[in-house]
């Protein structure tokens, strides 16, 4: 089995795309978009957010990096090697992987199906940029 070759990631796109999944997170999440229902949702204060440990953002980077990783080899493997052709596969694997576990997982913790929403359309948004940047470079 020879689907994984390191040679294939392009790194400066998954450092893009690593930047832009958190780009996307901040203007998604800022408080004059959604970051303020989003907290009444999940029932946090601008308090605990600023109180928050920076290992949780770290992880969440890394987390960014692999996605972006997994994102870049599969378009190569898929020969999914254009912006758009990017955008929409990112979109695609948010939807079926992100989404899918927003639901089942929100559905089970009978959270408002309002955070499912906004969750899931973060990680569309998110994936499909990162998508469009690998695009621009494999």
């Amino acid at each position: 089995m020879n689907w994984f070759t390191p040679s294939d990631i392009e790194w400066i796109a998954v450092l893009l795309a690593t930047v832009a999944g958190f780009a996307v997170g901040a203007v998604w999440y800022h408080e004059r978009l959604l970051g303020r229902a989003w907290m009444r949702l999940v029932g946090l204060t601008e308090e605990d957010l600023r109180g928050a440990s920076p290992a949780r953002f770290a992880a969440t980077g890394v987390v960014l990096l692999v996605t972006a990783i997994v994102v870049n080899v599969l378009m190569v493997e898929l020969s999914v090697l254009s912006v758009g052709g990017g955008a929409l596969f990112g979109a695609f694997i948010a939807l079926v992987f992100r989404v899918g576990n927003h639901v089942i997982h929100n559905g089970f913790e009978l959270r408002p199906h309002t955070l499912t929403v906004i969750n899931g359309l973060h990680d569309v948004l998110a994936l499909a940029a990162a998508g469009a940047i690998i695009g621009a470079f494999v």
